[in-house]
């Protein structure tokens, strides 16, 4: 004779998950957000080629296609400078963008009405998860880019990188 089945205390509501939303973005949408974030990257990096390009430089001898001639060209104490200004901007774009993503949308996402989720839960995926997605999306492009191409196929929409963080983006 099986055990009676336990007391529900009372207010207790079984818990019904239905999922993220279905209705994924689709590729304009997120192409759209990708370059509004690179748009919004430039300040953060424009300290760095300001620096090299109006920096101190020095003439020096130099060939051509062939032919002999003077070159201006950065001094090594510009170029260490550049470089980290490169990398301060670098990462400090990161962290914002990360945050953001992490918490639901980058500013692209926003102004494109899109949002990355968990593909479980629905919820947003958090920092860790959003800087994984961020460098996964290297090896989504290593392959002619086909990890990016791989959503307009894909029952879901999901790109490499969101298959390996297990995110979907979705429309608001």
């Amino acid at each position: 004779m099986p055990p009676p089945p336990p007391s529900i205390p009372p207010g207790y509501q079984a818990y019904s998950h239905t999922g993220p939303s279905t209705n994924y973005a689709g590729f304009g949408g997120r192409f759209g957000a990708y370059l509004l974030d690179g748009l919004i990257a430039i300040p953060f990096l424009l300290p760095a080629f300001i620096a090299l390009f109006a920096g101190p430089s020095e003439i020096k001898a130099c060939t051509v296609d062939g032919v002999r001639g003077l070159c201006d060209t950065p001094t090594g104490s510009t170029i260490a400078l550049a470089i980290a200004l490169y990398a301060v901007g670098g990462i400090g774009y990161l962290y914002l963008y990360c945050r953001k993503v992490g918490a639901g949308q980058s500013w692209g996402q926003q102004a494109a009405g899109i949002r990355v989720v968990d593909a479980t839960t629905g919820q947003p995926i958090g920092t860790g998860r959003a800087v994984g997605r961020f460098f996964a999306r290297l090896l989504s492009g290593a392959v002619c880019y086909l990890g990016f191409f791989w959503m307009l196929w894909d029952q879901r929409k999901q790109t490499w990188h969101d298959k390996m963080v297990s995110s979907v983006v979705v429309k608001e």
